[in-house]
């Protein structure tokens, strides 16, 4: 089993690297044209690099945000938690059951800007505060920067979660759904400007593209090297 996921996490490469590239291109030509709401966005993503690189790693908080990820996600999936403990530097949830999506719900979810989003489109709908969208896009720049490095990070530390499913197919699987959750994400922050359906099949477009270039490159390659024998 662990082979065929393996060969099918390998397929999924050139999709993975596609979809990146045009969700970065997107987001990018999105807040190119520097407005102070995208401004205020940047400036977030530039706060939060700075307390990094210069100050320290708020690891706690990430590690909070970890096992607060575990959790939900397992109460959502009909699991119920057993032990729940954070410290300094690690933490660790005990639920009932598991799934590939609990286990590796933290390094899928920007917790921390799902909880901002979510609280800045409830206060909007009941008081009213558009007034404040630059904080909120300073507060999601800061967010996801958190949640973007730390992972990082942490995925380059060695992570039991990762084991259990293994290990490559776990980072493809992670690569794939940041993508997703990431174009969800920029579909509720720019509404007006980003349209799901036409980047959808932008994608869609971009990938088929790809993989008819990849075949045609091995059927290619398989044909001189019949002519040669």
């Amino acid at each position: 089993m662990k082979f065929f996921r393996n060969v099918f996490a390998f397929s999924l490469i050139p999709a993975i690297i596609v979809a990146g590239y045009t969700l970065i291109k997107k987001f990018l030509y999105l807040t190119i044209y520097i407005e102070n709401h995208y401004l205020m966005f940047w400036m977030g993503v530039f706060f939060y690099v700075t307390l990094q690189f210069i100050f320290h790693k708020p690891i706690r908080a990430y590690v909070l945000g970890h096992e607060l990820s575990h959790a939900i996600v397992g109460i959502l999936s009909g699991s119920k938690i057993k032990k729940f403990d954070v410290k300094q530097k690690y933490g660790s949830v005990i639920l009932t059951k598991n799934t590939v999506w609990i286990t590796l719900a933290p390094y899928l979810f920007p917790i921390y800007t799902l909880v901002i989003t979510i609280t800045y489109i409830f206060l909007n709908w009941f008081i009213g505060i558009k007034k404040f969208y630059g904080y909120f896009m300073c507060l999601v720049g800061f967010s996801i920067a958190f949640h973007v490095t730390l992972t990082i990070h942490t995925l380059f530390t060695k992570q039991s979660d990762l084991k259990i499913y293994g290990v490559f197919s776990s980072y493809i699987l992670i690569l794939a759904l940041n993508i997703v959750i990431f174009t969800l994400l920029i579909g509720v922050i720019f509404p007006e400007k980003m349209n799901m359906k036409t980047f959808f099949f932008q994608v869609l477009g971009n990938i088929e593209i790809t993989y008819e270039i990849i075949y045609s490159g091995a059927l290619l390659i398989w044909q001189t090297f019949q002519k040669t024998k």
